[in-house]
């Protein structure tokens, strides 16, 4: 970019700052969006990780609580039966909670017809 003489005012000079000033104005515009997207996860990274380390808490805290229940369950039904009781009910827990979810999501992107 080279600049141009001020007293130069033909159509040619002129359009050829416009082109020059709105090429630094786009320039300068993605350089601020650049700047604050980054601003931006920068903030939010601390609430990325707190969010993570809960769910890890509280997935640890589901295993105990089944670790806990075949321990509990062990006496009357046996190591075995208390393991596969234990696991059973979970793995059903999670079929029910995964076919709620399916079918919200289906409700949510199913396409209605305009008639």
């Amino acid at each position: 970019m080279t600049p141009v003489a001020p007293e130069d005012d033909s159509i040619a000079a002129l359009f050829g700052r416009l082109v020059d000033t709105g090429e630094r104005f786009v320039r300068a515009e993605l350089k601020l969006y650049r700047a604050t997207l980054f601003n931006r996860l920068a903030d939010a990274r601390l609430a990325i990780i707190s969010l993570l380390v809960a769910f890890l808490i509280v997935q640890s805290s589901i295993i105990a609580l089944l670790v806990g229940l075949i321990v509990i369950l062990r006496r009357p039904l046996g190591a075995v039966g208390a393991t596969a009781t234990v696991v059973g009910g979970a793995v059903i827990v999670a079929v029910i909670l995964a076919r709620v979810a399916f079918q919200r999501l289906r409700k949510v992107t199913e396409i209605e017809d305009r008639t």
